[in-house]
């Protein structure tokens, strides 16, 4: 059944609007007529089935059932991303969002050579990767940061995790032996993390970790490390 996103103030307690883009692409691309039924989503947990009563400028429904929606993890996991060139920041987003994680917070550090795109466009990836997964809790997808601003974000996690090619001796595996339920995790550009940037990230308590003897691309590791926290932390059933 398809599903799309509605905010909140269109909720109500036997019915709901869709407006905008996704009342245009159920009209326009997929047809839908009255009688259709759909799910709509508007960010809290809560999945809405519904058929439709009107097809117009916007989309006017019934409300048959509300459900809570499964597929959202019991922790927080952020991802911070040093701005990587090309499209790849796009794919990130896609797939964070598809793991579950609860933000993405794109920021500039040293070795960042790519000037930074929209990040409208990021929240449209994410969105897309929301209904494609069946979540229905939109992450947020943070405009592009300065290091120092995205330092200061990072400050409030219960744990954070700074993946560093240069360490040697802390493992994710036990980075992870903690109750943290908010976790952050940093992943730097192509060319990695400046050792000065570690240092301060130490400083607000981050923990520095090594993944392996292999050297990930960076589109590569931010996906691999959330994969394997949301498995330890039981989130992924294998």
């Amino acid at each position: 059944m398809h599903r799309f996103y509605t905010e909140p103030k269109n909720v109500h307690e036997k019915s709901l609007a869709v407006i905008g883009d996704e009342a245009k692409h159920m009209k326009n691309v997929l047809r839908m007529q009255a009688d259709d039924t759909f799910i709509a989503f508007d960010g809290s947990g809560i999945d809405y089935t519904c058929r439709i009563l009107h097809v117009g400028t916007q989309i006017d429904a019934q409300i048959l059932s509300k459900n809570h929606n499964e597929a959202e993890s019991n922790i927080k996991v952020t991802l911070y991303q040093a701005y990587p060139k090309s499209a790849k920041m796009e794919e990130i987003v896609q797939k964070a969002v598809e793991l579950g994680s609860f933000r993405v917070v794109p920021f500039i550090s040293q070795r960042c050579v790519k000037r930074p795109e929209d990040s409208s466009r990021l929240r449209r990836v994410a969105m897309a990767a929301v209904k494609q997964c069946g979540r229905s809790v939109l992450p947020h997808v943070d405009d592009v940061l300065k290091f120092e601003d995205a330092l200061f974000l990072m400050k409030k996690h219960e744990k954070l995790i700074v993946c560093w090619e240069e360490e040697r001796d802390t493992t994710l595996k036990s980075a992870l032996l903690c109750e943290a339920q908010d976790i952050g995790v940093v992943i730097g550009p192509e060319g990695g993390l400046e050792a000065a940037e570690v240092d301060q990230m130490r400083e607000a308590g981050g923990v520095s970790v090594t993944l392996g003897p292999r050297i990930m691309r960076t589109e590569t590791a931010g996906i691999a490390v959330m994969a394997a926290i949301f498995y330890e932390k039981g989130q992924m059933k294998l």
